[in-house]
């Protein structure tokens, strides 16, 4: 089969690949975007929603690590890790510990904040530009305590995003159900974030933007067709062997495939630690109990998000890798949870969904070329804030790939601070 010849492919077509190909489109480029699944059909599609401008602490943190042994004894832990996974897991977990210690649990914080806090800024010039802009609801989100001590306990946190930023207002019980009436009697107190967003459907924005992307001269392949399998760095460019039998030669690839994309880097010597919080969600079309914005459950681990199609559950997160099955007792406790924060919640005609958010142990995503491989661009392991991340994620990659100035230093999220990347050319 002859070989194609293409200018920039997008492997991975989710809100970050998605949100890249637009970029690198209305930068002059023509682009081919790839998907083996299809547009958002990966977290894109049952994420919870969030615009998290607020999440500037890394999950890597010595609070999460005193928390693993009770969590490895509890399946229906918020975190939870399959003791039959630990063995792969284990070096994952010594980064991750190394990531929690106090001098780079700083540095990535400082890292998370450089991405996180531009998100909306990001994304309102994108939605903007595709015409989209409905798509985003600015009425903030509403994390809730169930008690005293918790509020009490979780006083260090929220100094912390204070110190690094994060607008937040606290508020008694009565304040947060002036704002949100469906919350219940066990509502004790909580914080309200006005500088958050959320999305009334994280599937169908993806699908808006990859159709503004095709109106404008952009090509979208799916199934075999889409699937890469292999990738080889071959006269300047790089090389992309599909499913399907065909070969296509790009004079620029980026790398957008989530937690699949450690597999195709590894034949070209380049392994980085990363693997999946599994994520599940529990939807509701009818659940009688209403919200305006998203509200979080501190002690249960779990959001409520508005969205078009009815109340979507979602947060907790399992480590057992891209090939177990799921446990959707997971989505399932969700609707007891929200029935105690809410009181008479309908679970009627609820779907669950798992999927695959691409993690790695500092909490940062990769951003930036494959060492020695300017035509090789690197942008995955956006763990639960891919969508956060997205726009922000475009616009540094589409200066980087011009040779402009990024708006910000993006060598804190270059493959290299792994070590044992060895130059591809």
């Amino acid at each position: 089969m002859a070989e194609m010849q293409q200018d920039t492919v997008v492997i991975g077509a989710g809100v970050v690949g998605t949100c890249i190909a637009e970029r690198l489109q209305h930068e002059g480029g023509k682009v081919l975007l790839l998907d083996r699944a299809g547009i958002g059909e990966g977290c894109s599609s049952g994420n919870a929603g969030h615009f998290a401008t607020d999440v500037v602490l890394p999950l890597a943190n010595p609070q999460t690590l005193l928390g693993l042994p009770k969590m490895m004894l509890d399946p229906m832990s918020p975190l939870s890790l399959r003791w039959s996974y630990l063995p792969r897991m284990a070096p994952w977990l010594l980064r991750f510990a190394l990531a929690a210690l106090p001098g780079p649990a700083r540095q990535t914080t400082l890292a998370l904040r450089a991405l996180n806090s531009r998100s909306i800024e990001s994304f309102e010039r994108l939605l903007d530009r595709t015409g989209l802009r409905a798509m985003m609801v600015q009425r903030g989100a509403i994390t809730v305590f169930e008690s005293p001590d918790s509020q009490r306990a979780y006083g260090k946190t929220l100094a912390l995003l204070r110190q690094h930023g994060v607008v937040v207002e606290e508020h008694d019980g009565a304040a947060l159900r002036d704002l949100e009436p469906t919350l219940g009697s066990a509502v004790h107190s909580g914080l309200f974030f006005p500088n958050t967003a959320h999305t009334v459907n994280p599937l169908r924005l993806t699908r808006e933007l990859a159709r503004h992307f095709v109106a404008n001269g952009g090509e979208v392949r799916s199934g075999n067709s889409g699937a890469v399998e292999s990738l080889a760095l071959r006269d300047g460019g790089v090389a992309l062997r599909l499913a399907s039998g065909e070969t296509l030669h790009a004079r620029q690839v980026v790398l957008a495939a989530g937690a699949f994309s450690a597999r195709l880097l590894k034949p070209l010597g380049l392994r980085v630690p990363l693997d999946t919080e599994r994520g599940y969600h529990l939807m509701l079309p009818q659940p009688g109990a209403g919200l305006s914005r998203p509200v979080t459950s501190h002690e249960r681990s779990f959001v409520m998000t508005p969205m078009e199609d009815g109340l979507r559950l979602a947060g907790t997160v399992e480590l057992a890798g891209l090939e177990a099955e799921p446990d959707y007792r997971r989505a399932d406790i969700l609707l007891d949870h929200a029935r105690h924060l809410l009181g008479n919640v309908s679970g009627e005609g609820a779907t669950r969904w798992m999927g695959f958010r691409p993690s790695l142990p500092d909490s940062l995503p990769v951003i930036g070329a494959a060492p020695g491989a300017p035509q090789l661009l690197l942008a995955f392991g956006h763990q639960h804030l891919g969508l956060t991340q997205a726009a922000v994620t475009a616009e540094l990659l589409g200066d980087f790939a011009a040779g402009r100035r990024t708006a910000f230093d993006i060598s804190p999220y270059r493959i290299e601070r792994f070590g044992g990347a060895r130059r591809l050319a």
